[in-house]
């Protein structure tokens, strides 16, 4: 038969070559579509990724902007503390060099409490003021062990919760705080 010769409208009858024309088109047409399919789907979970990826960084950049401020907070005060601590050692050396004088004064006093019994009631406030004096050495000793013990907690302070580190803060300052009070007030019963 001349295939020019088929009708195309026969049924039951179709063309070879028709047929075999329309496959690599067909297969074309599932092969774009399985594509299109990937692509949509790896673009939807690139997008979805990058997605995470911003969030993720924003509460990076968040969390780091508080630890910032937090180690400013924590730095700040550390340079407070040390001012505190150079003044305390300061007042501790003079407390220590009263309290010498006032042991002196104390040998002294007794000695002339013989002679004398009105040297008596002075030799007596004379040792309520050593033995302030001790109390306020002391205090300051104890003051500045704890601000020595701070600094080094300071210095490593990610490594600690910081509102326990403000609160250790806050009660070194109290007692540091309650030891200056002291030693003003010796001072003033020593000048008065």
């Amino acid at each position: 038969m001349d295939e020019g010769s088929l009708e195309e409208g026969t049924p039951g009858l179709e063309n070879p070559r028709a047929t075999g024309r329309r496959w690599p088109f067909v297969l074309t047409i599932i092969l774009l579509s399985v594509v299109a399919a990937f692509t949509g789907a790896g673009f939807a979970y690139s997008n979805s990724s990058a997605q995470a990826w911003r969030d993720s960084a924003a509460q990076a950049a968040s969390d780091l902007a508080s630890t910032k401020e937090a180690l400013a907070a924590a730095a700040q005060e550390r340079d407070q503390l040390r001012g505190v601590r150079d003044e305390l050692t300061q007042t501790k050396s003079s407390l220590a060099d009263m309290t010498s004088k006032f042991n002196a004064t104390t040998d002294r006093i007794r000695s002339l409490s013989n002679e004398k019994a009105q040297v008596g009631d002075q030799a007596a406030l004379m040792t309520g003021f050593v033995a302030t004096s001790r109390q306020v050495t002391q205090e300051m000793d104890q003051c500045i062990s704890a601000l020595q013990t701070l600094e080094g907690y300071l210095i490593n302070s990610r490594s600690y919760d910081s509102v326990s580190l403000a609160n250790y803060t806050q009660t070194i300052n109290k007692g540091c705080n309650q030891a200056r009070a002291d030693s003003d007030a010796l001072s003033r019963r020593l000048a008065g």
